[in-house]
């Protein structure tokens, strides 16, 4: 018995030998990885900070291309997708082309920033507690849709799925603006109105003056996927954001029985303040017969869209100010 006895003890005290040093090379293995790493991020940080000018904008480059393609990839999830927007954002030349701001954004109830644009078309202003919409009224469409939005606790309200005739603009029904796969679609999501001004932008949105002839590929495709980024994601990111949107018309454009010409393309201004008080612009034209999710394709500049739409934008800029970030074509959407 006294034999049985000690052979269990013995037996009882190799076991937790064994365990531990089956798990000792994994644990090695762990630790030679995160010294790696370690030293692999502290080399980099050194070439950042003592390289030369040209070593840290090449270095920056990488990065800022490195993570542009999985954060604006629509398969990204969202929480992994803010997350790339931080280190993106913490990347100095993120930024792009920025001008001086002086003393523009200084009033919060505007939707304007550096003036109202100018036309050289007649428009009516239709204001709203959400937007203001320069509305023309020969051709029955928006010509431009400008809105503010902040990063301010998003609100809830039932969002309608059809338009609703605006009694200042009677003749612009829904049936004006369908034909086929042309159906009316909100210009501005009810979405980003509802999460500013609940109930009051779910009915600022319905409006059909906030309306223009979409297929639905792509109200549900590529529009969605910008106003998402316009809409949402810019202004949690950036804290405040100024947005002009619109459709573009050519004169050859085909015409609804109604009159309502179909819409070749449809535009999106971001304007953005630094928190240096710099003025920065990113501008899209999405044609209506785009396939691609990827909206650094439909990059473009602020004087191309007046071009088209005959429209001038930050008419309060000095000329010079204005005119530079006016040709500025961004590399890659923010």
């Amino acid at each position: 018995m006294a034999n049985q006895r000690a052979k269990k003890k013995t037996t009882k005290k190799r076991t937790p030998r064994k365990n531990a040093s089956s798990k000792q090379p994994s644990s090695n293995w762990l630790l030679r990885v995160l010294v790696i790493l370690t030293f692999a991020a502290l080399l980099l940080c050194g070439l950042y900070y003592f390289g030369s000018f040209e070593t840290r904008a090449k270095m920056e480059r990488a990065a800022l291309a490195t993570l542009n393609s999985p954060r604006t990839h629509g398969a990204t999830p969202a929480p992994v997708a803010k997350l790339l927007d931080t280190f993106y954002d913490a990347i100095p030349s993120s930024e792009g082309l920025v001008v001086e701001g002086g003393e523009l954004g200084r009033d919060p109830a505007s939707p304007f920033i550096a003036g109202m644009p100018r036309s050289r078309q007649a428009v009516r202003p239709l204001l709203q507690p959400s937007y203001i919409n320069l509305f023309n009224e020969r051709s029955l469409q928006a010509a431009c849709i400008a809105l503010r939005l902040d990063d301010s606790e998003r609100q809830q309200a039932t969002a309608h799925e059809s338009p609703e005739v605006d009694a200042r603009i009677p003749r612009l029904t829904a049936a004006a603006m369908t034909l086929g796969k042309w159906q009316p679609h909100p210009i501005v999501p009810p979405a980003a109105l509802i999460g500013q001004q609940s109930t009051r932008g779910a009915s600022d949105a319905r409006l059909a003056t906030n309306y223009a002839p979409m297929t639905e590929a792509y109200a549900t495709g590529v529009w969605k996927k910008a106003m998402r980024e316009f809409t949402l994601r810019y202004p949690q990111r950036f804290g405040e954001v100024w947005l002009y949107l619109g459709p573009v018309y050519r004169p050859e454009s085909a015409k609804l029985a109604s009159g309502i010409a179909l819409p070749d393309a449809f535009y999106a201004i971001a304007l953005d303040l630094t928190e240096a008080g710099g003025l920065r612009a990113l501008a899209l034209l999405i044609p209506t017969d785009a396939e691609g999710l990827n909206l650094n394709d439909y990059l473009t500049s602020i004087a191309q869209i007046e071009k088209i739409t005959r429209l001038q934008f930050l008419p309060e800029l000095d000329f010079s100010v204005r005119n530079t970030l006016g040709n500025y074509i961004s590399p890659s959407v923010w």
